[in-house]
C-alpha cells in the first residue's frame, strides 16, 4: 500500500506531461478574433484577398462591411454600423470622420492611389478617345456613381466639370449608389452606354475606351484609420502592421492599386 502511495506523485506527473493543457503550443495560443472592417465598396475585393494571409499570420479573422465611404461614415456616425477599422475612398469623408471624433486625427494614413477609366460593355462596337466625346449622340447614357456619397462619382464630376462638359451632358448621366453595382449594370448595358469608373473595377466583361489623364483628373486618394470605440486594439495594431508588410503591399499592387504618391499631376 505504501509503494502505491508514493507512486502516486510520480504518476500525476507523467500524466499532466502528456496533457494537452501542459503543451508549450496550447499555452502559448491566443484566441482568434474578427475584426470588422467598414471599406469603400472600390476596395472590398482586396481585402478578401488580404484576409487570407492575414489570418495565416496572426490568427485573426475578418468581416468586411463594403459600401460607399459616405454612406459607412453616415452609419458608423449613427450607430448603424460597428467596426473596428474605416478606409474611404477620399479625404472629404475621413474628414467627416475626424469632425465627429470617431478616429483620432494622428492615426489616419493616406494609404494609396487609384485612377479613373472610361470603359462599355466588352462587345459594344462603340469607340471614344477623350472626354469631349461623350457628350457625342452615340453615348446615351453616361453611368458615374452618386456624388453626394460615392468618392468615384465626386472624381467623375470633378473631372467632367473641369473639361467643361458636366452641364452639356448632365441629362444623360445615370447615377448609382456604389461602385460594385455600377459595374456589375455596365457588363450588361446596351451598346450605347458607357461609365466611369475606377481602373481597379474594371473586370473581362468590361472593353476599356480610354484612361482619363492624370492631368485632367484630381489626385485620387485612400484614407485609412482604426475606430476609437474598437473593441480590439492590439489586434488591430497587428492589423495595421500586416498592412505595411512586404506580404500585404505586393497583394495591393497587384490588385492595380497605386503606392507611395497618388496620380498627382
Amino acid at each position: 500500500m505504501m509503494h502505491q502511495i508514493q507512486s502516486l506523485p510520480l504518476l500525476l506527473t507523467v500524466l499532466l506531461a502528456f496533457s494537452p493543457m501542459a503543451t508549450p503550443s496550447a499555452q502559448a495560443e491566443t484566441p482568434s478574433t474578427t475584426l470588422v472592417l467598414a471599406v469603400a465598396n472600390s476596395t472590398c475585393d482586396l481585402f478578401r484577398a488580404l484576409s487570407q494571409p492575414f489570418q495565416k499570420r496572426t490568427g485573426h479573422t475578418t468581416t468586411l462591411i463594403c459600401k460607399s465611404s459616405g454612406r459607412l461614415a453616415k452609419g458608423l456616425a449613427g450607430q448603424a454600423i460597428e467596426a473596428d477599422y474605416y478606409l474611404s475612398a477620399n479625404k472629404k469623408w475621413m474628414d467627416f470622420m475626424v469632425a465627429a471624433q470617431l478616429v483620432q486625427a494622428p492615426l489616419v494614413r493616406q494609404v494609396w492611389g487609384n485612377t479613373l477609366v472610361v470603359a462599355a460593355p466588352l462587345t459594344t462596337p462603340i469607340s471614344l478617345t477623350g472626354l469631349q466625346d461623350l457628350a457625342q449622340p452615340k453615348v446615351s447614357t453616361l453611368l458615374i456613381g452618386d456624388p453626394s456619397t460615392a468618392p468615384f462619382g465626386r472624381y467623375a464630376k470633378q473631372v467632367l466639370q473641369k473639361a467643361n462638359i458636366w452641364s452639356a451632358i448632365r441629362p444623360k448621366i445615370a447615377t448609382r449608389l456604389h461602385i460594385t453595382l455600377l459595374a456589375q449594370e455596365l457588363e450588361q448595358a446596351n451598346a450605347t452606354t458607357v461609365g466611369i469608373l475606377f481602373a481597379t473595377n474594371l473586370t473581362p466583361k468590361h472593353r476599356l475606351l480610354f484612361a482619363i489623364p492624370a492631368q485632367q483628373q484630381p489626385p485620387i486618394q485612400y484614407f485609412a484609420a482604426p475606430l476609437d470605440k474598437s473593441k480590439h486594439p492590439t489586434e488591430i495594431k497587428e492589423f495595421l502592421q500586416f498592412m505595411q508588410s512586404d506580404e500585404a503591399r505586393t497583394i495591393i499592387t497587384q490588385a492595380g492599386f497605386l503606392l507611395g504618391e497618388p496620380n498627382t499631376p
